[in-house]
């Protein structure tokens, strides 16, 4: 039997942490954890089992937002659990990337604050700035190319994606493939975005990958704008935000998003009679992964840095892979011959066939302030 407990409602989770806020300062620490706390590695800190019997003492991990539904971490806070004897925390009242880091910077020094942290690469790079992060590089780190980890040893691509074109093939006649595709009048009325460009990850990165496939580049997104203008002004691009719920009732029948949400919303809707289909766009995409990483504050540092071992262990990457996602030690696992071949034939082939671009801090920021000016004018 698993040994966790999550926090699932706001109002839960703020009861709790308001009883906490004056009782939860963290106990004397035992040398073993001090230990831990300032280990770069496992072999710094004395070894995997020495790890493994200094996380055991503590006993609990801390972490939000990592929702049992979304990339299998259902089945990797169960395996981890289950295997160390963990009693896990997950607060999936809120778990936002700013959420997770302003629980680090409320609670310091409080044994309710968080061991681990799951963000956006953006973020990652700003609490390493802030010194809110560890540095640890867990055994498998050599596996991930220089452009998925920190050069300082503070964050790690443990997942990632790609932007997909969804299409329920069972209400519409020809599924689309690219960019260009969606222009075509027979889509009229039924092309949706997950959400407003300017203000979400993914409706932003989509802008990007119609950029690429428009004549733009990561450091030129105005092309995907006027692409989207063009397919507001056409009729097919809808207003409607599009969720696994509207796909299912057939409001937005054709959906721009990451390839691992699509293919998770095609086994929610798939009972419906929905055959939501998953294709990576051939005139142009791109990919974006988050950051793994550890608190330096953290309340059990021996077992924050399990964790993290344990996400970055071949068991813990394949766990991520059959929640569709793309592990950062993919085509280590690959050429090892340790991949989940079953979870990895999921995927959209060209997912995974060569690696889509994926824009640097400096590209996000300076195209995302284009972005910003220009959006609302050119699409409304």
């Amino acid at each position: 039997m698993s040994r966790i407990t999550r926090t699932l409602t706001a109002v839960a989770a703020a009861g709790t942490l308001a009883v906490l806020a004056g009782c939860g300062s963290a106990a004397a620490e035992s040398d073993e954890s001090a230990n831990w706390r300032q280990a770069t590695s496992v072999a710094e800190g004395g070894g995997m089992d020495a790890l493994v019997t200094a996380a055991q003492a503590e006993g609990t991990l801390n972490v939000m937002g990592l929702y049992p539904d979304w990339a299998n971490y259902g089945g990797l806070l169960d395996a981890f659990s289950e295997k160390y004897g963990i009693e896990i925390n997950n607060d999936t009242s809120s778990g936002s990337s700013q959420d997770q880091i302003n629980a680090v910077k409320n609670r310091v020094g409080q044994d309710t604050s968080l061991d681990y942290l799951d963000t956006g690469e953006s973020f990652a790079v700003t609490s390493t700035n802030e010194e809110l992060l560890a540095n640890y590089t867990p055994e498998t780190a050599g596996d991930l190319p220089e452009t998925m980890k920190s050069a300082d040893g503070t964050w790690y691509n443990h997942l990632g994606g790609t932007v997909g074109i969804g299409c329920d093939a069972a209400a519409v006649e020809t599924c689309p493939t690219s960019f260009a595709d969606l222009l075509d009048p027979q889509y009229e009325g039924q092309v949706a975005l997950p959400g407003d460009p300017t203000t979400g990850e993914s409706g932003f990165m989509i802008v990007y990958a119609a950029a690429l496939a428009n004549g733009g580049s990561l450091d030129d997104i105005q092309p995907g704008i006027d692409y989207f203008a063009q397919l507001s002004d056409s009729g097919n691009l809808i207003p409607s935000e599009a969720v696994s719920g509207t796909v299912e009732t057939g409001e937005t029948p054709i959906v721009l998003n990451w390839d691992y949400l699509l293919l998770q919303w095609a086994d929610d809707v798939r009972d419906s009679g929905v055959d939501l289909t998953t294709t990576i766009p051939s005139d142009g995409t791109v990919s974006s992964y988050y950051a793994a990483s550890v608190n330096a504050d953290a309340p059990h540092p021996a077992v924050a840095r399990l964790w993290q071992e344990f996400v970055f262990s071949d068991e813990g990457q394949n766990l991520l892979l059959q929640g569709y996602v793309k592990p950062g030690r993919l085509d280590a696992m690959v050429d090892a011959g340790t991949v989940d071949e079953e979870a990895l034939g999921k995927l959209p082939e060209a997912a995974t066939s060569e690696p889509a671009p994926q824009p640097n801090e400096e590209q996000r920021a300076s195209q995302q302030q284009v972005l910003a000016d220009n959006w609302a004018q050119a699409v409304g």
